[in-house]
């Protein structure tokens, strides 16, 4: 199953690969055809950006601007995990997620999911969005689809979202609490704040 999925990725097609707690469509994050595909599936509107995952902390440096001690810090602590990082990208990227490069910045984390972190290590890095029409629940089975390879490993237990943590400089906001509680993020990072209402 792995291996068609990674094969369908590297085509530039569009993917179901579980996470911890939902499945999600997935494509090579720098493929702008398969990233519009992916919005296509879901009727997102125009300006939205998808997401990405990678297979390991190290790739992020290829990735991200802004990589200070206490974004690494909390890197080590709560990744493979629920944690969502808001970070600047680097520059020198050509991607495009959806947005159209306006936000210069991206939404990422490593999955604590091994199946599909085994296709990250083939694949680099996904871009990804919930397996359902914009604003739809998360899903805990794959959805069936003719048309497209899926890494279905069954029913999935119900969970919270990831928490997202916004990077900007030396300032970390919490910009959704999720998994990952404030206080535990305090625990690593003294500084980080919860965004104001």
């Amino acid at each position: 199953m792995r291996e068609r999925v990674v094969a369908s990725i590297k085509r530039g097609e569009v993917v179901i690969l579980p996470l911890e707690h939902s499945y999600v469509y997935a494509c090579d994050a720098f493929s702008l055809a398969a990233i519009n595909r992916l919005h296509q599936l879901r009727n997102d509107p125009e300006g939205v950006a998808a997401q990405v995952i990678i297979g390991k902390v190290e790739t992020l440096a290829g990735l991200a601007q802004g990589l200070t001690p206490a974004v690494q810090d909390l890197t080590r602590e709560f990744w493979p995990g629920m944690l969502t990082l808001k970070l600047p990208q680097n520059q020198s990227l050509n991607w495009d997620l959806g947005d159209g490069g306006a936000l210069n910045e991206f939404a990422v984390r490593v999955p604590n999911q091994r199946e599909t972190l085994e296709v990250l290590n083939e694949t680099g890095p996904l871009a990804i969005a919930s397996a359902t029409f914009a604003g739809g629940v998360p899903v805990i089975l794959a959805p069936a689809s003719s048309e497209m390879e899926s890494f279905d490993i069954g029913e999935l237990t119900a969970g919270p979202l990831s928490t997202v943590v916004a990077v900007a400089g030396e300032n970390l906001t919490i910009v959704r609490v999720g998994a990952v509680t404030f206080e535990e993020l305090k625990k690593v990072v003294s500084a980080i704040e919860l965004a104001s209402e």
